[in-house]
């Protein structure tokens, strides 16, 4: 749980709010005590949804829902107000991690927690079904993995089991790696496209993946059409039988949950322990997955249409990189993943990431020692520094020789490549305007309308918005790159930005807040504030986000901390160095990111494998 911020709510009707346990996005959900004392979660609908006529029915639909199934299979609704201002719905606060958060952090689950997890789903659904109700998308985040068992969650999209359509319009609604293809192709649905959904998140369990994934959502769609399932690897001859005739494509194919629950049947032998029923056999950290509560009663708080690997939630485990550098001032991956670049005043280092064996370039053709700033380009082909000499260089990577130079600024202060690696941002003098965007093509140039130099830059996802930090001044500017318009942002209290960051969707914009130890998250478009994070007792120096755009790991001179988006929530903090200079960024696929510092140590930091 984390604390209420300022602007939130201290009472949700009769009940009061003592904590933030979640966030998406279309709403919030709090810690609250009613009014006798008893536990309740309270789910918050935003003010944008709340005037819209449309969701307010489906949330009271939601509400309705939950009401009828009630009992033991789902967190039981004890008040509710659709009609309010905000609408909300309370109810009994169910403590533990979603299905995909403990496999996110933990692994696959063993066999038989597996089985124990299909009798759970398989009673709640029949639950459901028995209700006249269709729950439309069971998925790993919508179970609840409860101490004393499963809890299906979240009926924002259930219907009645004699519905003739999706919705009125024919949309698809759901989550596409968990939809049955009666769902994708916006058909009717009954309680068989629940039985699909259970099979696909069994598989999920037993896999660490869904049967279904690709990289695409045509793809996903293609293959739950068309492609058998991909259950490789379930070692489990009567699981994986089930599950597969769990996902067979045609409805009147499948079993019933009745047939569920007989095919799951309880080991006579022994009973399975709910310590390995909760994290899928591992014998570690059951303290840490039972005690998060996390997204109890929201849909998946990183959008499913991203379509890129989810970066776990957990500590991830550090390796010292060999290094014969003194001083690193940035790293880069590879776009494959398999090699990780550093840049130093004088050598370009490159990490075999298969083998951490590390090979350096000297970097020639100048007499330079100092080159500073220095960023590599997206594909880390190519380096661009700043110097001495008052210039901006472009190293081949490959070679360590220089390809190119610009000379229409002086004294450089920031550089960033934008996401095509042919335009660079560049900050310093050399007539009006002092940051300019140069394209590294055509060698033209467009300025940015700023009267000052900043010493932090970066560009948006689609190259279209660039933000830059002033010097000696807390404020950072949004700016247009077609014409050079901007808004200026004033972070709260802050006396300087040392770095910014955009989230991968471009949709928001980070800023380390100097002066108050901290950093902001702004809407990209217009500035607005959406979270605060103060006090971290050293100022952050770097920041990055993960592909999927859920963690933000943040670096100073004490600690690297990461922090869930949607929730402002810290899910781990790791030894960071005493160093000002500081550099962050994550592989490709989310699983890993390396840090480094002028103190010259690189670290490599894993996830375990979901």
């Amino acid at each position: 749980m984390d604390p209420l911020r300022s602007d939130d709510p201290r009472q949700v009707g009769p009940h009061r709010l003592d904590g933030r346990l979640g966030a998406g996005g279309m709403g919030e959900v709090f810690l609250g005590s009613s009014p006798s004392g008893r536990r309740v979660a309270v789910k918050v609908v935003r003010a944008e949804y709340a005037a819209d006529p449309g969701f307010r029915k489906r949330f009271a639909r939601e509400i309705e829902a939950a009401r009828k199934v009630g009992g033991f299979h789902t967190a039981q609704v004890v008040d509710a107000d659709p009609e309010a201002v905000s609408p909300w719905m309370a109810t009994a606060f169910v403590p533990g991690p979603s299905l995909r958060q403990v496999v996110a952090r933990q692994g696959p689950l063993a066999p038989p927690a597996v089985r124990e997890l299909g009798r759970g789903l398989a009673e709640g659904l029949a639950a459901i079904h028995a209700c006249g109700l269709v729950h439309r998308d069971l998925k790993p985040g919508n179970v609840i993995m409860a101490p004393d068992g499963p809890r299906i969650i979240d009926f924002g999209i259930a219907r009645a089991s004699d519905a003739t359509a999706l919705t009125s319009t024919g949309a698809v609604v759901g989550t596409f790696s968990f939809m049955s293809p009666e769902q994708v192709r916006a058909d009717a649905t009954g309680p068989a496209s629940d039985v699909f959904a259970l099979g696909c998140v069994l598989a999920y369990a037993a896999l660490g993946r869904g049967p279904f994934d690709a990289p695409t959502i045509p793809a996903i769609v293609h293959k739950i059409i068309g492609s058998p399932p991909n259950v490789a690897g379930l070692t489990d001859p009567p699981l994986r039988d089930l599950i597969v005739r769990c996902l067979e494509k045609e409805p009147a194919r499948r079993p019933s949950v009745q047939e569920i629950l007989t095919g799951l049947p309880t080991e006579p032998s022994r009973r399975v322990p709910r310590r390995a029923f909760l994290l899928g056999g591992a014998a570690v950290a059951a303290t840490t997955a039972v005690a998060v509560p996390a997204v109890l009663l929201w849909p998946s708080d990183v959008p499913a249409e991203r379509n890129v690997p989810k970066t776990p939630i957990g500590v991830p485990t550090g390796l010292v990189l060999p290094s014969s550098e003194v001083a690193l001032f940035d790293v880069a991956f590879s776009p494959d993943g398999r090699s990780l670049w550093g840049a130093g005043f004088s050598s370009i280092l490159r990490w075999d990431l298969a083998t951490a064996q590390v090979t350096s370039r000297e970097m020639k053709d100048t007499d330079q020692t100092y080159r500073r700033p220095m960023v590599f380009s997206p594909d880390a082909g190519t380096l661009a520094t700043g110097g001495a000499d008052g210039a901006v260089h472009l190293w081949d990577v490959a070679s360590g020789r220089i390809r190119k130079t610009f000379t229409g600024a002086r004294g450089v202060q920031a550089l960033t490549f934008g996401p095509d690696g042919r335009s660079l941002a560049v900050s310093g003098g050399n007539g009006p305007g002092h940051v300019q965007i140069w394209d590294t093509v055509t060698g033209k140039t467009v300025r940015m309308k700023a009267d000052y130099y900043a010493n932090a830059l970066a560009f948006s996802s689609d190259g279209r918005t660039l933000a830059g930090g002033r010097s000696y001044s807390g404020r950072f500017t949004l700016w247009n790159v077609s014409d050079g318009g901007g808004t200026e942002v004033s972070p709260l209290n802050a006396t300087e930005v040392p770095c910014l960051a955009f989230s991968p969707d471009g949709e928001v914009v980070a800023a380390s807040t100097g002066g108050y130890y901290g950093y902001e998250l702004r809407n990209a478009d217009d500035g607005r504030l959406k979270t605060s994070i103060r006090d971290l007792k050293g100022e952050v120096q770097a920041l990055a986000f993960s592909p999927d755009g859920g963690t933000l790991v943040t670096a100073d001179k004490k600690n690297i901390r990461l922090w869930h988006v949607p929730t402002g929530r810290n899910t781990a903090t790791l030894p960071g160095d005493a160093d000002e200079e500081q550099s962050v960024t994550f592989s490709p696929d989310g699983q890993s990111f390396a840090t480094t510092s002028g103190a010259g140590t690189t670290h490599l930091w894993t996830f375990a494998p979901a």
